[in-house]
């Protein structure tokens, strides 16, 4: 077994560091988003959640990431805007309304891929599935 002090050193790090988001920039078209890396709560829960749609349909997909691809776009002003407007009736239409269907699997994709979350083992199944004639 691994020294306790080192162990403790990573428990410490993983403690102080629980709230950190990773911010990063993505460009879809013409536009460049900034996007919000989760913290590591978040990370567990979307993880943990994972099970639930892994066989499941793209759409499937997209409604588990739906919530995710919100809060790490930060789409609340424009969505408040949108529906204000009476462009949009639920605040998580939004995304649809801005981005292009291949643009929002880039986006998960991307989501996936910045946090960690090995999106192979979410969208290899679908894809092989797909393949099949």
């Amino acid at each position: 077994m691994e020294n306790i002090e080192i162990l403790l050193k990573k428990i410490e790090e993983n403690y102080q560091n629980r709230n950190k988001k990773e911010k990063t920039t993505l460009k879809i078209k013409d536009s460049i988003f900034e996007v919000e890396g989760l913290t590591r709560s978040e990370k567990l829960d979307l993880m943990f959640s994972l099970k639930a749609v892994e066989r499941n349909s793209f759409g499937e997909i997209y409604e588990w990431m739906k919530p995710v691809i919100y809060k790490a776009l930060n789409l609340k002003n424009v969505a408040l805007k949108a529906k204000e407007n009476g462009y949009i009736k639920t605040y998580y239409e939004v995304i649809e309304m801005l981005f292009e269907p291949d643009d929002i699997l880039k986006i998960i994709e991307f989501i996936i891929e910045q946090n960690n979350l090995n999106p192979k083992s979410i969208f290899q199944e679908e894809v092989e599935f797909q393949k099949k004639p």
